[in-house]
């Protein structure tokens, strides 16, 4: 393998600017979110309900970089902690915080865009907003974008979101889809499954929402990255098929079925089962593949290159998974 193959791109793992933190410490009260510390740690609260670290190397670059090394990771594609997009806010304020963020994240590129490869934030609940944030992100150098799979209870195929879909599209920047909820309700906030299982059903719906509603037949050249190995998306296609085939609305918006939509979309290698990622690679192609960690979070995987390694893949398909695809998405040229 080359050296760019030897060293993995992370495309899903977060960050924290300080430039944020100090952003928050003066304005949180406008975003239900405030600064503790427990036991000689700093947190996040939201809500009042959710804590959140904001110490260590989810906001120390620098520290980030030892562990980088130690993975054979060559370079984090970082992203916003997923509640930093905050789409439940006025729209004002989303477009505030994500102005610093993507400064923050710009900056950090300059000082070493040898390890950093960052993705913007933008004020999804304004789409205008959001179209504009994510063209000056283009502008400063950030190579893509994260978004939440709905904006409270919008869905990304209503036609608002058109004019996000076009910039998006226009500007080459790949779309991550990361889900988040705070505070969870119902079942849902019982055994962590707001994580567990609301998230991969919240990235699965807004999958299903983009192939039926056409914003993939619209937008062909969309680059979207959905988090979580594709979250719940890839046991619902045969249905989202046998759809297609009985029911004359799923047709409204597609000349054809949705499983021929699947390849538009990349999954990241967080599934927490080999023997789950081994048949999503064989079925929908190491070229549809990409490392992800959820890097510094517990939840996330510890060893994400070997994940990648133990499944026995041949050199090429191992390559792609590992840097290749990531390199292509987010237009790397060194």
């Amino acid at each position: 393998m080359s050296a760019e193959e030897m060293n993995a791109i992370d495309m899903h793992n977060h960050f924290v600017a300080p430039e944020v933190i100090e952003f928050l410490a003066r304005e949180g009260s406008h975003f239900a979110t405030r600064t503790v510390e427990r036991e000689g740690r700093r947190f996040f609260l939201i809500q009042e309900k959710a804590l959140r670290p904001i110490d260590g190397p989810i906001s120390d670059a620098a520290a980030r970089v030892a562990d980088m090394d130690r993975e054979g990771i060559g370079v984090q594609a970082i992203s916003c902690v997923p509640f930093l997009m905050y789409p439940e806010v006025k729209s004002d304020l989303a477009l505030a915080i994500a102005r610093v963020n993507n400064d923050a994240m710009a900056a950090l590129a300059a000082r070493d865009s040898r390890h950093f490869a960052p993705l913007a934030s933008v004020p999804m609940q304004n789409p205008v907003a959001a179209a504009r944030e994510l063209e000056r992100a283009a502008e400063l150098g950030l190579c893509g974008v994260e978004i939440p799979p709905r904006v409270v209870e919008r869905q990304l195929d209503d036609p608002e979101f058109e004019i996000f879909w076009e910039a998006a599209e226009a500007t080459r920047m790949v779309v991550c889809i990361h889900p988040f909820e705070a505070a969870p309700a119902g079942a849902f906030s019982r055994y962590f499954l707001g994580n567990l299982v609301g998230n991969l059903y919240d990235t699965g719906l807004a999958a299903a929402l983009m192939i039926y509603g056409g914003v993939l037949e619209r937008h062909p050249g969309l680059r979207i990255v959905l988090y979580h190995a594709g979250g719940a998306l890839p046991a619902l296609v045969g249905r989202l098929d046998m759809g297609y085939r009985l029911i004359p609305e799923c047709k409204q918006a597609i000349p054809r079925p949705p499983s021929t939509y699947v390849s538009q979309f990349h999954f990241d290698i967080i599934a927490h089962s080999r023997a789950m990622l081994s048949h999503l690679i064989e079925t929908y192609g190491a070229e549809r593949f990409v490392v992800g960690s959820d890097y510094p979070l517990a939840a996330g995987l510890a060893h994400p290159v070997e994940e990648v390694r133990a499944l026995g893949l041949d050199r090429e398909s191992e390559a792609k998974i590992l840097s290749t695809n990531a390199r292509q998405l987010l237009r790397l040229t060194t």
